[in-house]
């Protein structure tokens, strides 16, 4: 499962967890995607191991500036660190998940459950606040584009 992400699969996998959050179902059928496109519950796999792989790194202070020996320590420390090792778990199990659902947008609504959840435990945003980080993160990609 490739983990790299276009700014499409990005903004079709904020406007899946915004319809997550909503319990918004029909939201949920119009993203489902097309020929071509990845199936909306490895998309949500893939891209909660993006984002929580990024707020671990950022978690750990590890940033584009930081120099190698202290990346370096910095890595062995995340690497070690239970609750990076739970993230790990997590995502793989996300993964699994996915690759045994196809296009069930049920198992994709399970998937984004979790997904805001593993984000919640990072950052103890509530649904609200979890519209709010989401909005932040479309207007992150879209004023990268």
């Amino acid at each position: 499962m490739d983990t790299e992400l276009t700014s499409d699969e990005h903004l079709r996998a904020l406007a899946a967890l915004e319809a997550v959050v909503g319990n918004n179902d029909a939201g949920l059928a119009v993203l489902a995607g097309s020929e071509g496109e990845r199936p909306l519950p490895e998309l949500l796999a893939v891209y909660g191991r993006h984002t929580l792989e990024r707020i671990l790194v950022a978690a750990f202070g590890i940033t584009a500036t930081t120099d190698r020996g202290e990346t370096r320590r910095l890595v062995a420390e995340l690497n070690a660190d239970p609750q990076a090792r739970l993230t790990f778990l997590l995502t793989d199990a996300l993964r699994q998940q996915a690759a045994v659902a196809g296009d069930d947008l049920a198992a994709a609504k399970r998937i984004g459950i979790s997904v805001l959840g593993a984000v919640a435990a990072f950052t103890d945003a509530d649904d609200s606040d979890a519209l709010t980080l989401l909005r932040g993160l479309r207007h992150e990609i879209l004023r990268a584009n």
